[in-house]
C-alpha cells in the first residue's frame, strides 16, 4: 500500500479541497440568512454525504481494504453508540435527534455515522501533523489520544451550533460534559486501530491531507456560525 498519490489523484485532492472551501463559504453566508436557511437545512444531509464521499475516495485509493474495514467498523462502532445513546442516555447523556439531519434508523440519522467517520479519520491526520514523524511506541500511544482530543475539540465548537439548527437537542438544554468525554474515548479507540500507514504521512499530495482539511473547514464553518450569531445578538 502507498501512503502517496499519483499525479490524477494528487489533482483530484487540490481541486476538492478548493470545492469545499467555496461551498462551506456559500454555505455559512446561506446559514445567517433568513430567507435561505431552510434551503441550508433541507440540504444538509445531502451535503454531508456527497463531501464524506468525496473525501474519502483518496483514502480508499490508497488504503484499500485496510481503510475500507477501517471505516466500515468505524461506522458500525459509532451507530451503534449512537443509537444506544439515544435509547438509554447512557454514553453521550440524554438528547434527541430533530429532522435537519434526514433519515433515520432506531431514532438516528443515518448520516451522523458518516461524519463520524470523516472527524475521527481528519483528526488522525492533524495529529499525526502535530507529533514527530518518528515510528515508536510513545507515537502509538500519543496519536489516538491526541486524535481523541481533536475530535472531542471539534465537537464543541459544533454543538451550540448542532443545537441551534435542531440537530439534535439535549435534555434539559445543557450539553453533559459525559458528551466529550464519550467523543475522545470512542475517537481514540478508533484512531488506535486506523491503517499504519495513513498515521505517517499527511502531505496535500497524500491521503491524508484531505481529511484533515475537511475537519478544519467543518470547524471553521461551526466556528464563524458561532462567531456570527454572537455579534447578531442571536
Amino acid at each position: 500500500m502507498n501512503a502517496t498519490l499519483p499525479g490524477a489523484w494528487r489533482l483530484y485532492a487540490r481541486v476538492v479541497a478548493f470545492v469545499l472551501a467555496v461551498l462551506f463559504a456559500v454555505g455559512a453566508a446561506g446559514h445567517v440568512v433568513a430567507q435561505t436557511l431552510p434551503w441550508m437545512l433541507v440540504l444538509t444531509p445531502g451535503f454531508l454525504l456527497l463531501t464524506s464521499v468525496a473525501v474519502a475516495v483518496p483514502s480508499l485509493a490508497t488504503g484499500g481494504r485496510r481503510f475500507a474495514l477501517w471505516a466500515a467498523g468505524a461506522y458500525a462502532l459509532t451507530f451503534a453508540a449512537e443509537a444506544v445513546g439515544v435509547a438509554t442516555g447512557a454514553v453521550f447523556g440524554e438528547y434527541v435527534y430533530g429532522p435537519t439531519l434526514g433519515w433515520k434508523a432506531w431514532d438516528v440519522p443515518v448520516i451522523i455515522a458518516f461524519n463520524w467517520v470523516m472527524v475521527v479519520n481528519g483528526a488522525i491526520c492533524l495529529a499525526g501533523r502535530i507529533l514527530p514523524s518518528r515510528a515508536d511506541a510513545g507515537r502509538r500511544i500519543a496519536l489516538p489520544l491526541l486524535a481523541g482530543a481533536i475530535s472531542a475539540a471539534f465537537d464543541w465548537i459544533m454543538e451550540p451550533v448542532a443545537i441551534r439548527l435542531d440537530y439534535w437537542t439535549w435534555a434539559g438544554g445543557n450539553i453533559p460534559l459525559q458528551n466529550y468525554a464519550a467523543w475522545f474515548v470512542l475517537a481514540a479507540a478508533l484512531a488506535a486501530f486506523h491503517p499504519r500507514q495513513l498515521q505517517r504521512t499527511c502531505e496535500l499530495g497524500t491521503t491524508g491531507r484531505l481529511a484533515g482539511l475537511y475537519v478544519v473547514m467543518q470547524a471553521a464553518f461551526f466556528g464563524a456560525m458561532r462567531i456570527v450569531w454572537h455579534f447578531q445578538g442571536s
